[in-house]
């Protein structure tokens, strides 16, 4: 038997070889050109801020607050207390991409409300919502995506008497 070239074994080789070490090659390149060029690819840190009621910001009653959902995720909780008895106006307002989720628990994590259902198609709707608070109890809002979904919200607890 003689001696083949390079090329003549090249020639030999599967089709559907070459393509997968091509397609290979050029995932592993992709990859090692756009990790290092994304924002903060060197300083990526997890934010667990204002993922569960333990780490939950403090509002007060009539504040906007304004937030973002960077990932599926992500979910933000707010806190506040209702100095009486009284019923507490809850207006979400979320940007054109984002399917908004909102539940709104105790100071014992009973789920008080949960806005989700009637929001899982509606990109960008406003979620409006009331309940009546007992007094001296703090109050847990959750703000969370719906689907993968990202954008910015804002969000705001008004008392009604």
């Amino acid at each position: 038997m003689a001696s083949e070239t390079p090329l003549e074994r090249l020639r030999t080789l599967d089709i559907r070889l070459v393509a997968a070490l091509a397609a290979a090659l050029m995932l592993v390149i992709g990859v090692m050109w756009v990790v290092p060029t994304t924002p903060n690819s060197n300083s990526f840190t997890f934010d667990t801020n204002r993922r569960s009621t333990s780490g939950a910001r403090a509002i007060k009653l009539g504040e906007t607050v304004s937030g973002g959902i960077v990932d599926g995720s992500d979910t933000d909780f707010y806190e506040v207390a209702a100095p009486g008895a009284l019923h507490l106006d809850v207006r979400m307002t979320a940007s054109d991409k984002l399917i908004p989720g909102l539940r709104i628990l105790d100071s014992t994590n009973a789920l008080i409300q949960n806005k989700t259902v009637e929001y899982v198609h509606q990109p960008g709707a406003n979620i409006e919502t009331s309940f009546a608070a007992k007094s001296n109890m703090t109050y847990y809002v959750q703000v969370f995506s719906q689907r993968n979904t990202t954008g910015q919200y804002s969000l705001t607890l008004t008392p009604r008497q």
